[in-house]
């Protein structure tokens, strides 16, 4: 196919798309050094969290636990997650945990959140097609003086994705997330609204070359400011990978929903070492117009042959 008819795919892909939403708590570190601009480029686990459509991507049975933390709101979290594409090459699976705590003056807000994934690939003459589905369950346990609304409830919610890649050196990402509405998204004080799973859709392109990774991407999240209401963000990040052994990773995201009193503009970094059968994660990502806004995360992944 012609370039500039490739050219025309991804711009109809762009105009006709549909919505995203702010970092999850729990995805992976690797993901956040990138700016999370890894729809197309989500190898791993960060395929539970972004597309699951991104599992089938490449062959690997990844386990990855961390921790992480979000000054604003005051969030801990810590995750447990693992994804196999080896063990079958036609179809893989993953689930992933994370618990969560952050408290807000008086207000004490928990999260568990069992995530599950599977999806299949179509191999073809210089064409990667995957595509997958994921199943969410969260709950939210909700405490402070004057709370009147019981938020302490499992609910579901799901995701599904699509991935094109073209001779291993283009990749398209579209996901749709959150598509079932959970009835635990927004929190009653409107002095205090903290949305949980907003309905979004994300769109990835990504480049692969040699040592180099690049993702852009647009994320559209339509609850987080109002139902119906859609906010975009874009982002994006560059991945080098160094004698197959030392990634290096920068980013930047203008975030305008995981903090609602004002948009954010945050440069991301990160650090990681990959050995054959372990790695280790660091990522960081920093409003350059607020500085009390950042968010920390770390990871130890674990390749199993």
């Amino acid at each position: 196919m012609p370039a500039s008819r490739w050219v025309l795919v991804l711009a109809t892909l762009l105009a006709t798309a549909v919505p995203a939403r702010a970092r999850e708590d729990g995805a992976p570190a690797r993901a956040l050094g990138m700016s999370d601009a890894v729809r197309s480029l989500g190898f791993g686990t960060s395929g539970l969290y972004f597309n699951p459509a991104a599992m089938s991507q490449v062959m690997s049975y990844t386990i990855d636990i961390g921790y992480g933390w979000r000054s604003w709101g005051g969030a801990h979290n810590a995750h447990l997650s693992f994804v196999d594409s080896k063990t079958n090459p036609d179809v893989a699976g993953g689930a992933g945990y994370t618990y969560a705590h952050r408290r807000k003056g008086d207000f004490t807000t928990q999260t568990h959140d069992l995530r599950f994934g599977v999806s299949s690939v179509v191999r073809g003459k210089g064409i990667l097609f995957c595509y997958g589905g994921g199943f969410r369950y969260m709950k939210v346990e909700r405490n402070g003086p004057g709370t009147t609304y019981d938020m302490n409830k499992w609910a579901p919610t799901l995701d599904l994705g699509v991935l094109l890649g073209v001779n291993d050196l283009i990749f398209i990402g579209i996901s749709a997330q959150n598509i079932l509405k959970m009835p635990v998204a927004k929190a009653p004080q409107a002095q205090d609204r903290i949305f949980f799973g907003p309905r979004t859709v994300g769109i990835g392109v990504g480049l692969q070359y040699s040592i180099l990774h690049w993702g852009v991407d647009v994320d559209i999240d339509l609850q987080s400011k109002g139902d119906n209401k859609a906010t975009v963000s874009p982002m994006t990040g560059l991945e080098v990978v160094l004698a197959q052994t030392i990634a290096l990773r920068v980013g930047f995201h203008w975030d305008r929903v995981s903090n609602l009193a004002h948009d954010q503009y945050r440069i991301s970094g990160g650090l990681g070492y990959i050995s054959r059968y372990v790695g280790v994660d660091v990522g960081y990502s920093h409003d350059v117009k607020h500085a009390s806004d950042y968010v920390i995360e770390s990871s130890i992944r674990v390749f199993l042959p």
